[in-house]
């Protein structure tokens, strides 16, 4: 693996080639994700002066994401993914992440596993508010198939990186992926991806039995979200035809109903 520097150099010229942000120096050398997320930290010099939000992106996704959102007036903070310690339960991992959030009444938005770990993170801090899209809020909104998983535990056994590659077809089809640039940088983001992280992350989701929800938590769900089906939520925000990945094929869409939501912020900083 490459050392946090030669990430970071790596990351300059990939945000000056494609005219992203260019992301400031990882502070330590501890987080995988100067691996993941090589603009961990980043913001966007067209709202610095505003209100930081922190993004917690999803299992085998990064910060990419997330970069076809436009909230004007916000600062986007994307949280590091780091490297878990083996058997290191969710609850544990959120209490680390928190050392990466700086304002007293955070507002914290997750995708996908991040809602998960955002609604743990909550649990230890005095959010402003919590968005939860694509994702499950409680344990009971985990698929019940998904726990078939803690018996016959595949995401363990089996070469996970391999699975990944020989059901690629499949994945794209359940994270509503058709277009090719997205299928392409969806690709791209799995081949980034420490499989030990995806092993654990994979591990946690089944195991996920939360059932305390959250003071200011808006879930923001698709329709067709076959990774989560809608038939498990009763979301807040119902996009009807939105796939799992709406915040990246669906972002003009999904920045008006994140403005929105943000505009009904019950606590100020």
């Amino acid at each position: 693996m490459a050392d946090t520097a030669e990430l970071y150099i790596k990351a300059q010229t990939e945000a000056q080639t494609s005219g992203l942000p260019t992301p400031e120096r990882p502070a330590g050398d501890g987080a995988i994700a100067s691996g993941f997320d090589p603009f961990a930290g980043v913001v966007d010099e067209a709202s610095e002066a505003g209100r930081e939000i922190y993004f917690i992106s999803g299992l085998g996704a990064d910060w990419r994401v997330f970069h076809r959102l436009q909230l004007k007036g916000y600062r986007p903070v994307h949280i590091c993914w780091e490297r878990p310690y083996r058997g290191e339960s969710i609850e544990h991992y959120a209490q680390r992440l928190l050392g990466q959030v700086t304002t007293p009444h955070p507002i914290l938005v997750g995708l996908s596993f991040g809602g998960l770990m955002a609604v743990e993170m909550a649990k230890l801090c005095d959010p402003a508010q919590v968005i939860v899209i694509s994702s499950a809020v409680s344990g009971a909104q985990v698929p019940n198939y998904y726990k078939l998983f803690r018996w016959l535990p595949l995401q363990l056994i089996v070469p996970f990186k391999q699975l990944l590659w020989a059901v690629y077809g499949v994945i794209s089809w359940l994270f509503g992926l058709e277009d090719p640039e997205d299928r392409s940088l969806f690709k791209q983001v799995l081949i980034d991806t420490d499989p030990f992280f995806l092993r654990w992350a994979m591990n946690r989701v089944v195991g996920w039995r939360n059932q305390v929800v959250p003071k200011n938590v808006v879930q923001i769900h698709g329709g067709r979200d076959r990774v989560f089906p809608f038939g498990h939520h009763s979301a807040d925000i119902v996009v009807p035809d939105g796939g799992h990945l709406m915040v990246l094929n669906r972002a003009e869409q999904l920045s008006r109903l994140l403005m929105a939501t943000l505009a009904t912020n019950p606590v100020e900083s």
